[in-house]
């Protein structure tokens, strides 16, 4: 640490712009010496200045990712209370076995959902690929991002 004149130690904060070891997380403030600082944090652009300014750019920063993140789970629970257990249905030309020539596949049932709930709902959230190829009911599960688990029941009905 660099030391003044009389022998004090001199510190500044900084808020670290990136993941430091030993040191902390984007985004904190911590107190280091002035020499890291001046030769190594601010240089590198790890760090920047914790002035005032900054520290409100910061604090603005951490509440617009704080309200994005609020609505993301108020959408991904909106998607959870209206699609868990619903039904959709498809109509399929089928053989003489009741298999279909073309399958429901995870595309299908995205634009279904689009059109009958008006959600969007992502490809990337069904639990197993999805390529329903027999007429009936079937269950189809998807994961959201917020981790819960819901259900949709598919039935396929046969077109002669």
């Amino acid at each position: 640490m660099s030391k003044g004149v009389w022998g004090i130690k001199y510190k500044m904060k900084v808020i670290l712009l990136q993941n430091i070891n030993a040191l902390g997380l984007k985004g904190d403030i911590k107190e280091v010496s002035d020499g890291y600082a001046i030769n190594f944090l601010i240089p590198q652009n790890k760090a920047s200045l914790a002035t005032r300014v900054n520290v409100d750019n910061l604090q603005a920063s951490k509440n617009k990712i704080q309200a994005k993140v609020e609505a993301q789970t108020q959408n991904y629970q909106k998607i959870a209370r209206t699609l868990n257990k619903q039904s959709l249905n498809f109509n399929g030309k089928t053989s003489d076995k009741n298999n279909l020539f073309e399958n429901i596949s995870a595309q299908n049932i995205v634009l279904a959902v689009k059109e009958k709930f008006n959600l969007e709902i992502n490809e990337k959230w069904f639990v197993k690929t999805v390529q329903l190829k027999k007429v009936g009911r079937h269950d189809v599960y998807l994961r959201l991002p917020n981790g819960e688990l819901i259900s949709i029941f598919i039935n396929i009905n046969p077109i002669k």
